[in-house]
């Protein structure tokens, strides 16, 4: 017995130290990639961190594609695009009845430029409209009068694509009919045919292209539950661009594959749009199992940036943990590339192989539990330069430099545990550094504090010695900045006497190109009040009398994180109304006993220890 364990122990030993065999056979193709994508932001956000969004999300991690979802809900601010019937023909827009205001202000913020963005890198912008009609969340139902008619439902959508197009030269490539049809909606499957087949004659009838992406389902097995039941009717076929998924629930593996096999039979694409957990290991199963030549993250950073990002704390760009492991395939694989075949001898190394323009591109992904190095020989590799980055665990990208692969089509890496490696083919020309980090720590000073750090972190392709030069762009008037060492990665900061706004610039060089980024810095004056945030009405955010009630709900941000209390009162209602609070010191608050039609108008107070922020919310109550 006891020889039995050595002899296992050693051959498990040999068996992960042996070097690993991957193939690549390039004359096997399988789907062709078509975008990277995210959902439109949707948070305001100083130019300068608007600008650093858009610049990492396309230039670095390589997104193309927006989701956008046009407006929608009862907020502080904003009202749906349609919040009440614009008039009572559904084939005459009335646009004093549509939100057109804050539609432009959204659009002119985050899409514009984003398509401006990507374009300039001489690719295709991709975007789809997916609306949602969530009964339990803050977009809301369905409003009665298109759910009545399909005519009023195809006015809705058809005013916001020609908004999109006739105001800022954007058409969408797709419409989603209802993101997650079926999901708390009144989206059956007949329900969205039919919205479908009213809208799209008159979307063709505008000069529209724009396919239908469907069935945009909350995952893969109801995906393929509504693709059953439109199966047999060619009319909707004629309309359909795109099969689309989400990934919520578990085992979407086995649907995956009948989505991606109709999907073939039809000539179609298909994509995965949404899940809020993602990880390499969805991006492996959604190219190779479902096959997918879209696939999306939902946000870009973290939940914690993103409130910071509207608000007073953030001073640079930062990702979520996930960023760098995905932009080891999303940063080399652009669109137009295709997936080829690509097989592994060890089932813990998987992998994924793509060619475009004459380049191949090799993934190596080694994050199989129990984490061990192993020595990897890819085969079938095209000859040329190819150069050769990683990410270790959730670590930024690290360049390895440039290999040669000669005529016998081999390369040997090393993967280090809980990694994930790029092998991507590249020419000579030399290319400039990647900034993975600028920052400075503390984020933000409150007074009588002076002085900060400044960082920057970089990374080279061909890994040449990178110089760093710090300046001072802008400063309150009266203050005095002083860098103590401009050229180095890091250096302190002195002289911050004012309150107001820092903006620092970082230029670094590798003797060939330069590349820069600011760096915004705040300065305070005593405790920062809190920021209400998302403040709105839900379930339902349409009420009405027969209703009773509905759930006010608010989030808040203090850039200090002291603790935020809320409170909740009643400032208005109609006469005879007695409207009741039932947790008027939570952030959710339901409202009972709205019992007559009118404007009933709320306050939420925001508090942390030393301030007091109030915002008005008002909740129509309709007969």
């Amino acid at each position: 017995m006891a020889l039995a364990v050595v002899l296992g122990a050693a051959l498990s030993a040999f068996a992960q130290d042996a070097k690993v065999s991957v193939a690549v056979k390039p004359e096997v193709r399988h789907q062709t990639i078509l975008g990277w994508g995210k959902t439109t932001p949707w948070q305001p956000a100083h130019p300068l961190l608007r600008d650093q969004c858009i610049d990492r999300a396309v230039n670095d991690l390589g997104l193309n594609r927006l989701r956008f979802e046009g407006l929608c809900g009862n907020k502080v601010g904003h009202r749906s695009w349609e919040w009440l019937n614009d008039n009572a023909d559904p084939a005459t827009i009335n646009w004093k009845g549509f939100n057109t205001q804050h539609l432009d202000g959204r659009v002119a913020e985050w899409l514009v430029p984003w398509k401006q963005a990507v374009e300039a890198r001489g690719e295709p912008f991709d975007l789809y409209v997916s609306p949602s009609f969530f009964q339990g969340g803050s977009s809301g139902d369905l409003p009665p009068w298109m759910l009545a008619d399909p005519r009023e439902y195809a006015e809705w959508a058809t005013a916001l694509l020609l908004r999109l197009r006739d105001r800022h030269g954007i058409v969408p490539n797709y419409y989603s009919i209802c993101n997650e049809a079926g999901n708390n909606n009144v989206f059956s499957p007949q329900v969205v045919v039919r919205m479908m087949k009213a809208l799209m004659p008159r979307l063709r009838q505008q000069g529209f292209k724009t396919m239908v992406q469907y069935p945009e389902s909350v995952n893969a097995a109801v995906a393929v539950r509504y693709i059953e039941a439109a199966r047999n009717d060619p009319e909707v076929w004629k309309w359909v661009g795109l099969i689309s998924y989400h990934w919520y629930g578990r085992d979407n593996q086995a649907s995956m594959v009948k989505l991606r096999d109709f999907a073939r039979e039809r000539g179609l694409p298909t994509a995965q749009t949404e899940f809020m957990n993602l990880t390499i290991d969805h991006l492996y199963d959604d190219l190779v199992v479902g096959g997918v030549s879209y696939w999306e993250i939902y946000g870009l950073a973290t939940p914690d940036y993103e409130a910071a990002l509207s608000h007073v704390s953030s001073n640079t760009f930062r990702g979520g943990r996930w960023y760098w492991r995905f932009r080891q395939v999303s940063h080399f694989v652009r669109p137009g590339a295709v997936r080829v075949e690509c097989t592994s001898s060890d089932p813990a190394v998987r992998c994924l192989a793509f060619e475009h323009r004459g380049k191949m591109v090799v993934v190596l992904i080694n994050t199989t539990a129990p984490h061990a190095a192993r020595t990897v020989t890819v085969r079938g590799l095209r000859p040329g330069a190819y150069g050769v980055s990683q990410c270790v665990k959730a670590a930024p990208t690290e360049e390895l430099g440039v290999r040669r692969v000669g005529d016998d089509g081999t390369i040997d890496v090393d993967l280090q545990p809980d990694s994930v490696l790029t092998v991507y083919g590249r020419d000579d020309a030399n290319r400039p550094p990647t900034l993975l980090e600028w920052c400075s720590q503390p984020t933000f000073l409150k007074r009588p504090a002076e002085t900060l750090e400044l960082r920057c972190a970089a990374a080279d392709p061909e890994r040449d010695a990178l110089t760093f030069a710090w300046s001072v762009v802008a400063q309150p008037d009266g203050a005095d900045a002083k860098l103590a060492q401009p050229d180095s990665a890091v250096t302190r900061v002195t002289g911050l006497t004012r309150p107001g706004e820092y903006v620092f610039r970082v230029e670094v060089g590798d003797g060939r190109h330069a590349v820069r980024q600011d760096v915004l810095v705040r300065s305070f004056e005593g405790n920062q009040p809190p920021v209400p945030m998302d403040v709105h009405n839900r379930v339902p955010v349409w009420v009405r009398v027969k209703d009773g009630g509905t759930l006010l709900r608010a989030a808040a941000w203090d850039v200090e994180r002291d603790p935020i209390s809320f409170k909740w009162i009643v400032v208005r209602q109609p006469r005879g109304a007695a409207a009741q609070l039932e947790t008027p010191d939570k952030a959710a608050c339901k409202v009972t006993a709205m019992a007559a039609a009118g404007d009933y108008v709320f306050r939420l107070d925001v508090s942390d220890p030393a301030n007091t922020v109030s915002v008005e919310h008002t909740v129509p109550v309709y007969p």
